[in-house]
């Protein structure tokens, strides 16, 4: 594997939009957003923590997994990098059930083509990426994010984080870029 051409990537909320489908999810579970803009889960619905939680984990081992649409412009941003000979690793904190893992691997054939992702490493729901991480310890690679906590970690081992910009993630650690789009994404990484 040519590291210099290997890009890891989270999914939710990065080349996935997770929180739209979720959002509608909630609805047909009849939970309503009481906090717009807020990242937790428990918080955004008026729920405790805990019971955040449970419905992410319902929801990520639901069939709705597998059909996540891209988010924003991620499709023609991956695309600009794959035609420049870049794959993708996939690094998630999706679930540890397998049959969620094949609607992941599935949804993302169907939004970004078969030969993108060179492979999909699902860990479970809500778990800290430091254990994947750390295998690619001072690589320097890109390593693509919309939680900040899980950009700070890629930049303690020696990756080069990007945040895809959200609401969420306006106040980030120095050393850490930030980006709007996948356009702009695409654009950084070749001209690097």
């Amino acid at each position: 594997m040519n590291q210099n051409k290997v890009i890891l990537t989270d999914c939710d909320g990065v080349v996935l939009d997770w929180e739209l489908a979720f959002q509608e999810w909630m609805t047909e579970q009849g939970m309503t957003v009481k906090a717009p803009g807020v990242y937790d889960i428990g918080e955004l619905y008026g729920i405790t923590k805990e019971e955040g939680k449970a419905f992410v984990k319902k929801f990520n081992e639901s069939a709705w997994v597998g059909f996540l649409p891209a988010l924003r412009d991620a499709r023609s941003g991956v695309a600009k990098l794959v035609e420049h000979g870049y794959t993708f690793i996939a690094i998630t904190s999706l679930s540890l059930d397998k049959k969620a893992a094949m609607l992941r691997v599935s949804n993302l054939k169907n939004v970004f083509g078969k030969n993108v992702f060179d492979e999909v490493v699902c860990l479970d729901t809500g778990a800290d990426k430091d254990e994947e991480l750390i295998k690619y310890e001072g690589t320097g690679m890109f390593w693509i994010e919309d939680k900040v906590e899980n950009a700070e970690c890629g930049l303690r081992y020696g990756l080069t984080p990007i945040l895809i910009a959200h609401e969420h993630n306006k106040k980030h650690a120095e050393g850490i870029t930030r980006l709007n789009n996948w356009a702009d994404i695409a654009d950084h990484i070749i001209n690097s």
